[in-house]
């Protein structure tokens, strides 16, 4: 009984209290976003036979990216609708050592785009310059692994792409009646899969020819750590 009229309650803040406040907002919205995200993992021995190999992976950590949003309001409530087209690459130093005093240069990192349907209820609370809102949903990300030894990459063998989920919270303040900016915190699942191929079957670096496979080796991407996004927004 109390869940049901925890979500009788929620169905009557969401549609059935409009004010005039949701009436003379503009529906639709353009949000550009500045985001820094703090943790993944890039879990690059998917092809190995043994299981601690496998279960190891590459930090990477305190990274920037930018997104784009459009966003519905739904007229008369507290719920708008959004989609948003994030852009995150992120490269990390990763040398191969061959002696104890002498390493081959590498790089390790990824290149994502996640694409989101976000639903928004905005908090009763809120009023005509203040908003506190929350939101959640799933998206898309397509993406790829971006490795290097010694300045020769392992191209991507083909679009890498996957599937997850994420939450959010968030304040804004308006300006005007069509500008405005916003901070949030998004905790957000991102994971897909990537496979790479090296084009040359040895790489030449400082008299040391280091071997390397052409066929194509897979990895994974993970990234759990939380995204803070810092946006300015458009209402039209």
């Amino acid at each position: 009984m109390i869940a049901r009229a925890a979500v009788v309650g929620l169905w009557v803040l969401c549609v059935g209290m409009p004010q005039a406040l949701t009436a003379r907002e503009k529906l639709f919205s353009l949000t550009v976003k500045t985001n820094y995200t703090t943790g993944s993992q890039l879990f690059s021995n998917l092809d190995s036979p043994n299981e601690v190999e496998r279960a190891q992976f590459l930090p990477i950590e305190n990274f920037f990216g930018y997104s784009i949003e459009l966003r519905y309001q739904i007229p008369e409530t507290y719920v708008a609708l959004g989609l948003s087209a994030d852009y995150i690459s992120t490269m990390k130093a990763s040398p191969l050592r061959i002696s104890p005093s002498r390493s081959i240069p590498a790089e390790d990192g990824y290149r994502v785009i996640p694409i989101e349907l976000t639903a928004y209820f905005l908090i009763p609370v809120s009023g005509p310059t203040f908003g506190i809102y929350m939101g959640g949903g799933g998206g898309v990300y397509l993406g790829h692994r971006i490795y290097s030894i010694a300045g020769v990459e392992a191209a991507s063998a083909g679009q890498g792409h996957g599937f997850g989920i994420h939450v959010l919270g968030g304040l804004s303040y308006n300006f005007t009646e069509w500008f405005s900016m916003s901070g949030e915190m998004k905790f957000r699942d991102l994971q897909f899969s990537s496979s790479n191929a090296f084009p040359v079957s040895q790489i030449l670096y400082e008299n040391t020819v280091i071997n390397v496979s052409r066929n194509p080796f897979d990895s994974r991407v993970h990234t759990d750590g939380i995204v803070f996004q810092l946006g300015a927004t458009v209402s039209f």
